[in-house]
């Protein structure tokens, strides 16, 4: 195996990333291992290569893969060749297909379940950082492993969201996996171990985060999922490579509507909406959709309960992935002050976070639909989504169908 396992990464060194160079040579019946062995004559006979690709074949020698291989030994890595099982069965078709995936974590987080890309810009406001992180939490209960790039910014909420739920993560990075990139989410990819999911990279050990690498690792964030969620993009944002991919590879494409469509930071949800995408007013939007692909295998009653259980929390405080998500805020807090008096006759049973209390005494036991909050409240949208968003995940409120929310 561990010989097999040589000529892959080999092959794999061969040409540059993203190339379908090595899968058409595969596909004429060749094997890593007989292109290595038989030579330059043998692989220009299967009329796929140019001279300078056959040159730079000669170029690379079997001591390169060995010494990836000594340093997935090192990191404790796994490899993942196409031929593998456990390989994804939704990358082997794709256009320059990774001969290898490198990974750490749980292989089988890569097979069998329902998948969602989260994508988004790294400069992002916190309305999307709230409903990144929201609806990935919500849509975690309900079974669907969240994946995304890691990046600060909407990768991270996106993350955030599915350690919250307890769920399955996949991180899908730029770089090797033994290189500490982004540094401030270093504990965060740690914890999505622990929670069962999984980091993964075409790119060996040792390879620096260069900004060509993250267009060509878009084409992976993509076929991965049954389809990509965009939250927030400004025209040119690298999500919106991912989206484009996700279109040629016939995914469904789901965009969160801009809060405000005269601002250039949204601006690039705009097309996508225009041409069919899925507005995505909560989690129920992508729900419904999952649900007619993958049946029995979406919970929809658990993802639209509660995100987190006061009762829970206090059992569990001891956890150490419950100390990180109380020293992480998996949802930025709404500090505004309050632009009008409220009334003082609803009053919470635990203690509210005070920059909360407006919105919180605006709600009672009886369901009220979020239109009417916002109207009540004087508010944005975008503040009124960020302070219910934490209401719920700290427990003191709930969320119903047809964006309704009451106190629990």
């Amino acid at each position: 195996m561990e010989d097999a396992l040589r000529y892959w990464v080999w092959l794999s060194q061969c040409f540059p990333y993203g190339s379908d160079k090595p899968c058409e040579l595969l596909e004429k019946g060749a094997t890593p291992e007989e292109l290595f062995q038989k030579g330059r004559e043998f692989r220009a006979s299967l009329g796929v290569l140019q001279p300078r690709e056959l040159k730079r074949m000669d170029a690379v020698s079997l001591d390169a893969a060995d010494l990836i291989l000594e340093k997935c030994r090192e990191e404790n890595l796994w490899i993942l060749t196409l031929e593998d099982e456990l390989y994804p069965e939704s990358l082997r078709h794709i256009y320059g297909a990774p001969l290898v995936l490198y990974g750490k974590g749980r292989k089988e987080a890569l097979s069998g379940s329902p998948c969602l890309t989260v994508v988004g810009t790294r400069k992002c406001s916190e309305y999307a950082k709230s409903a990144a992180a929201n609806i990935s939490c919500r849509l975690s209960k309900g079974g669907i492993t969240i994946v995304s790039g890691c990046a600060v910014g909407i990768d991270e909420y996106a993350h955030r969201g599915a350690v919250k739920a307890g769920g399955c993560s996949i991180g899908v990075m730029g770089c090797g996996l033994d290189v500490d990139y982004p540094a401030p989410n270093r504990e965060l990819k740690e914890y999505m171990l622990l929670r069962g999911g999984a980091l993964i990279s075409e790119f060996p050990p040792g390879t620096q985060p260069f900004r060509k690498n993250f267009p060509i690792r878009n084409r992976i964030l993509a076929a991965l999922s049954d389809g990509v969620f965009v939250v927030q993009a400004p025209e040119r944002s690298g999500s919106l490579i991912t989206a484009e991919l996700a279109v040629e590879q016939g995914k469904t494409v789901f965009c969160l509507p801009p809060c405000n469509i005269f601002d250039p930071l949204y601006i690039g949800v705009v097309p996508y909406l225009r041409d069919g995408a899925k507005a995505v007013y909560s989690a129920e939007d992508i729900l419904e959709e999952y649900e007619a692909q993958w049946g029995d295998k979406i919970n929809r009653k658990a993802a639209m309960g509660k995100l987190v259980s006061r009762g829970e929390q206090a059992k569990t405080a001891s956890d150490p992935l419950i100390q990180l998500e109380s020293r992480t805020d998996v949802i930025p807090k709404v500090a505004e002050k309050p632009h009008y008096q409220v009334s003082k006759e609803t009053r919470p049973a635990e203690p509210v976070p005070e920059e909360l209390q407006e919105i919180y005494r605006l709600l009672t036991k009886e369901p009220r639909p979020m239109d009417g909050i916002i109207r009540e409240s004087g508010k944005k949208p975008q503040e009124v989504l960020a302070a219910l968003t934490e209401l719920e995940l700290m427990g003191l409120i709930r969320a119903y169908p047809g964006r309704r929310y009451g106190q629990a």
